[in-house]
């Protein structure tokens, strides 16, 4: 049996996430699970799991040489760098545009490592009054769609933390839908959720379908960024996926002991010695 070392920013994992799951199975399987900020010294296989979108090495310390660390290589997955619908001003999209957060999950794990100026709680309280373009914020929780990309304010194309992208969304009648895919190692689920709101969530979801593996574009991608473990968000245009976010930390909605998620598991077979 294996140990396994998470290397997390804390001793405990949420039982909201994924690895949470999985990391029930491995222990009923007998492999050790060691979660903490630091590398294991006598790990067999690490996972570097810290829900930050970009993480330096400070964060992560010394691994031992020769040691595999499932996502290791996973350190930026900022939009500015996954993304291929970014919009600058000067471009020729004549299409609409979304505006979202350079940060994943619209910043929130990375707004507990700083301290919140008055401003900015300013900021928050107008922007659940006022519209975000007034307010200079995003509003809260969600991405504002825009007809063109003239009608982004100004301040938006200055904000660094902010970027714009071509609003592209995946359709099926009046629906909208988005598609999801789950992986480790070898093993992996897709998904694909519908909505009546352009910004699919499981809120608005009316219909949940699972589907086979992603194309082989999309595996391209993962192999690109990196990736061992996470989960890509995307759409179908002209039978090309297009990513929409990627998650090397992701939270499960739903049976902890599916067939998806026990086969999930099985995956750590890729990575132990």
């Amino acid at each position: 049996m294996a140990r396994i070392s998470i290397i997390s920013r804390t001793r405990t994992l949420r039982d909201a996430y994924v690895l949470h799951a999985l990391c029930d199975i491995w222990r009923e399987a007998g492999h050790e699970i060691v979660v903490a900020p630091r590398c294991h010294p006598e790990a067999d296989v690490g996972l570097l799991h810290i829900n930050r979108t970009r993480i330096r090495q400070d964060q992560v310390g010394r691994i031992p040489t020769g040691l595999t660390v499932i996502n290791g290589a996973v350190r930026d997955i900022a939009k500015r760098r996954i993304s291929s619908l970014l919009v600058g001003p000067d471009d020729d999209w004549d299409g609409p545009v979304i505006v979202k957060t350079d940060l994943n999950a619209f910043g929130r794990p990375e707004r507990q490592d700083r301290r919140i100026g008055r401003t900015e709680r300013l900021r928050e309280r107008l922007a659940a009054i006022l519209p975000w373009q007034w307010a200079r914020r995003l509003p809260p929780l969600t991405y504002p769609v825009l007809p063109h990309r003239r009608r982004v304010p100004g301040w938006v194309w200055r904000n660094a933390s902010l970027v714009v992208e071509r609003f592209m969304p995946e359709r099926e009648g009046d629906l909208y839908a988005l598609r999801g895919w789950v992986f480790l190692g070898e093993r992996g689920y897709g998904y694909r959720m519908l909505s009546t709101h352009p910004l699919v969530k499981t809120g608005t979801m009316v219909r949940h379908d699972y589907i086979d593996r992603p194309p082989p574009e999309l595996e391209e991608t993962r192999r690109r960024l990196g990736f061992d473990y996470g989960k890509f968000d995307y759409v179908m245009h002209d039978g090309t996926p297009i990513l929409l976010d990627a998650n090397k930390t992701p939270f499960l909605r739903g049976d902890r002991r599916s067939p998806r998620i026990v086969a999930l598991a099985e995956g750590l077979r890729d990575y132990l010695p």
